[in-house]
């Protein structure tokens, strides 16, 4: 009997087998099918566009940012501003939107929810109740618990607060300066960084540049490895990853834990007035309702708590961060654009730094005169958003676009704000470094999106803006930051992006949570003379 006992079970295996693949089979034909006739780069039946993408990869250094790739692509075979991709069964189907008007639509006019994929890329790193991946009313509810501190007139009153950071981070920079070392500049600046939206958060700083900080290494490690779990093919390595980032995860929601309930036990006990929204951390805010509601902080409570205060943490040190790296990358060849920096701040404040600190102390509302820099800015994000949104299908099933009706049904919309940023056809001369074209506005009103645009923009974008002009107030004029062991490339790896002949592989984000400078952005800093050339 157990000879037939066995070959039963082989019958059964191989029968499920062949059951399954023939439904794979079948699902690949209509999956496939369904791509017939749309704007699409060319389209293989049986890969679909996976062996396109991985031709593609194969252009950039390891772990670039997925915008570069979409950006090649759309150049390559000159797609329209809205066309298709095929990734099943690896990935979502996508309908990627390089249109500013359509985007704006997508993100703006109807608001489209936020797709399923950005809970599943998100929640690891931030929890399930996160602000950014929410939709409905749980969207609603955090946006207006977490929305009035980054309110520009609330963004104005922490000028002093941002501005004091700062300077600590401009005594970093004098002490690198006094021994030439080659440093880290993304490291140094997103230290800054995490200082100052943790004393927004907690009303006190985690002094993460004088004493180090375990919340901004560990915030580091889950990235990082989430960032290999996504991407590797290594199963030991995987595995050895996701404990990495459960122990970092606990220690960093154990911290940040007691710090909420610290600030709860404070509030109590001093009787602090919460019933206005003005001058509050966000903790005050979060913990608000509870207090003037004698609550208890239940495990529910605290979830969305600790949740949304790791998302304030990490966007507010990243964006931060990743700009000011590669602002300070490309002025290096653009000496013209320091000086007319430099200019506009003895201008519109003074000669001398100690004197303009303590002039952003007495008028914070000077830096809306900083134009220029601003455009520095705002060029720079041009050049490197940090990512993009993804949203999910319309209600009705299809897009209506210059005339004719694309189906949306099951498919995620993609808005690639890079690939717009550097489209000939919305941004004139795209590869010139040039802030004036924000003076100019010679381009489409809705392309400019690197804090996306409608309800579910960015809400730190006012905080981040000034955070970045005063770092550059109280920085630019007394320092020259070059780079440091660049291996410029002796030909551009794509045709839409000369920059790494100078620069090398650092010209193209890495994808590690976000789109991040490549190699920490190695750097050298010197101490000039104010006033000098």
């Amino acid at each position: 009997m157990e000879p037939i006992y066995g070959q039963s079970w082989v019958a059964m295996i191989s029968t499920a087998a062949m059951a399954a693949l023939a439904y794979f089979l079948a699902k690949l034909v209509q999956h496939r099918r369904s791509f017939k006739g749309l704007p699409m780069p060319p389209h293989d039946f049986l890969w679909g566009h996976l062996k396109l993408m991985g031709e593609i990869v194969a252009l950039f250094p390891n772990n670039a940012h997925y915008q570069v790739y979409i950006t090649t692509i759309s150049r390559k075979y000159d797609l329209p501003g809205l066309w298709y991709l095929d990734l099943w069964p690896m990935g979502p189907k996508q309908i990627i939107i390089t249109d500013p008007d359509l985007a704006h639509h997508t993100t703006s006019i109807e608001n489209h929810p936020k797709h399923e994929a950005e809970h599943e890329f998100l929640d690891p790193i931030l929890g399930n109740r996160n602000i950014v991946s929410s939709n409905g009313q749980a969207w609603k509810y955090l946006h207006n618990m977490l929305a009035p501190p980054f309110a520009v007139a609330s963004v104005r009153n922490m000028v002093g607060m941002i501005s004091q950071e700062v300077m600590v981070f401009r005594s970093i920079l004098n002490k690198l300066a006094k021994t030439g070392e080659v440093f880290s500049l993304e490291t140094a600046v997103s230290r800054m960084a995490f200082d100052v939206v943790s004393t927004a958060t907690f009303g006190s700083s985690l002094n993460s540049q004088t004493k180090g900080s375990a919340a901004i290494r560990d915030f580091n490690e889950m990235c990082s490895a989430f960032s290999y779990q996504k991407r590797g093919w290594n199963p030991l390595k995987t595995i050895a990853s996701i404990i990495r980032r459960w122990f970092a995860s606990r220690r960093l929601d154990a911290e940040l834990n007691r710090r909420i309930r610290d600030r709860f036990e404070i509030l109590k006990r001093d009787n602090v007035d919460v019933s206005q929204k003005r001058g509050l951390s966000i903790v005050d805010l979060i913990l608000r309702e509870h207090i003037n509601e004698g609550k208890t902080l239940d495990s529910e409570f605290m979830n969305t708590a600790l949740s949304n205060i790791k998302t304030m943490l990490l966007a507010g040190t990243g964006t931060t961060s990743d700009t000011l790296s590669f602002l300070f990358m490309l002025v290096q060849i653009h000496p013209e654009v320091v000086d007319r920096m430099r200019e506009e701040h003895d201008r519109v404040f003074t000669p001398g730094i100690e004197a303009t600190y303590a002039m952003l102390q007495d008028n914070p509302q000077k830096l809306s005169e900083l134009e220029y820099t601003t455009n520095v800015i705002k060029e720079t994000l041009r050049f490197f958003p940090i990512g993009n949104t993804a949203r999910a299908e319309r209600p009705s099933g299809f897009f209506t676009h210059k005339g004719q009706q694309y189906s949306t049904k099951g498919f995620m919309l993609c808005p690639v704000q890079h690939t717009m940023h550097l489209d000939p056809r919305v941004f004139p001369n795209p590869q010139a470094f040039d802030p004036d074209r924000f003076k100019r506005e010679d381009f489409p009103r809705n392309a400019w999106r690197p804090f996306e645009r409608g309800p579910r923009a960015c809400l730190g974008q006012s905080f981040a803006m000034d955070e970045m002009r005063i770092t550059l107030l109280l920085t630019v004029r007394e320092f020259d930051l070059t780079c440091a062991n660049l291996k410029p490339n002796k030909e551009p790896r794509v045709e839409w992006n000369q920059l790494d002949t100078v620069f090398g592989d650092r010209a193209f984000q890495e994808f590690i949570f976000e789109a991040k400078p490549r190699d920490g952005m190695a750097m050298t800093v010197k101490k000039r003379t104010i006033g000098t050339n």
